[in-house]
């Protein structure tokens, strides 16, 4: 209807946790009637969300799986070897290594037909013993994005939960991208 409108959509966590939903999501088909896509890369708040999804499965369908099992097992559907073990990642969040293998993936998915803008965590609400956002988390993640070949970014989740120096950190990634 209106072609200089640019459209996009946001691809949700989950996609990052359940092989069944990521199963569903089919970017080839998205890359015909979107300009981009922000896909979700929350590394920081990505580690207790991850363990609350394999809880969650493990109390219904998997049922009968260990939970160390169960991590290995949905770690080698995703390609995220290298993760923190089950009891460490709600504290210390997914790697930076995620957010680069996500993106790759993305823009594998698209194939050219539209762009990647990963969705940088900063400072998404945790519990108290939970992964808390450092610059050097955002300045990682956002290496690690630009790194696999985004094609921009999107500081998520919004503004006003974000401290200055997160976000301070994550410019700062940006701006050595652009001079590199």
């Amino acid at each position: 209807a209106a072609p200089e409108v640019q459209v996009g959509f946001h691809i949700w966590h989950n996609n990052s946790f359940s092989p069944f939903y990521r199963a569903e999501q089919d970017y080839p088909a998205l890359a015909k009637v979107a300009d981009f896509m922000k896909v979700v890369v929350y590394n920081n708040c990505g580690g207790p969300r991850y363990v609350t999804y394999l809880d969650s499965v493990g109390s219904t369908l998997f049922r009968d799986v260990p939970r160390e099992l169960l991590l290995s097992f949905n770690n080698a559907l995703l390609n995220y070897e290298g993760e923190k073990g089950i009891n460490e990642l709600p504290a210390a969040g997914l790697s930076p290594g995620y957010v680069a293998r996500e993106t790759q993936r993305a823009l594998a998915g698209v194939r050219g037909q539209s762009k990647i803008y990963p969705g940088i965590d900063i400072d998404i609400p945790t519990g108290a013993n939970e992964k808390q956002t450092a610059p050097e988390d955002v300045y990682a993640a956002t290496k690690a994005a630009l790194g696999a070949g985004a094609d921009g970014l999107i500081f998520s989740r919004k503004y006003s939960e974000m401290r200055l120096a997160n976000l301070e950190a994550g410019g700062r990634a940006v701006r050595e991208n652009i001079t590199a």
